[in-house]
């Protein structure tokens, strides 16, 4: 089942956010990995089996030369070197790191935009992510379009 939805919460005064239990219940285990997000400053929580398998194969590759490549070693360390195991406590909070919580400007007891994107959720201070939707000039239908040319293209 994908994980879907748009939540929000606040990350409490130690760093903590509480992840809506529609996405925990989703998950299997009681970990996830945090990253810096792809599309700008948010934080990405993956499953870790899924992280695993998708970014192995990223910077590995089917031959095992991706190692030889700039843009895979430059990929390792923005992305991967900020990941980060996060288990959820008892109550369905993660503790966000520190670091994560700057680039994605989360600050003790703001509020924070929760997505689930399919296979992972990503967590958005809420201006940022409006700013993200506003700059966004193409339609849901159009985007849509150029998904399924770029499936067809595969």
């Amino acid at each position: 089942m994908l994980l879907t939805g748009e939540y929000i919460n606040k990350v409490d005064e130690k760093g903590r956010l509480m992840i809506p239990a529609r996405l925990r219940s989703m998950l299997t285990g009681n970990q996830v990995i945090a990253t810096k997000g792809l599309d700008g400053s948010c934080i990405a929580l993956f499953p870790p089996d899924f992280f695993d398998k998708t970014f192995s194969f990223a910077i590995s590759g089917d031959d095992g030369m991706q190692i030889f490549s700039p843009a895979a070693r430059m990929f390792t360390r923005r992305f991967l070197s900020s990941s980060q195991p996060l288990d959820f406590d008892s109550s369905g909070r993660v503790n966000l790191p520190q670091s994560l919580r700057a680039y994605a400007g989360l600050e003790p007891k703001s509020e924070a935009t929760i997505l689930g994107m399919g296979n992972y959720i990503e967590i958005w201070s809420p201006e940022k992510y409006n700013d993200l939707l506003n700059d966004d000039e193409v339609s849901i239908s159009e985007l849509g379009e150029m998904l399924a040319k770029a499936k067809r293209g595969m």
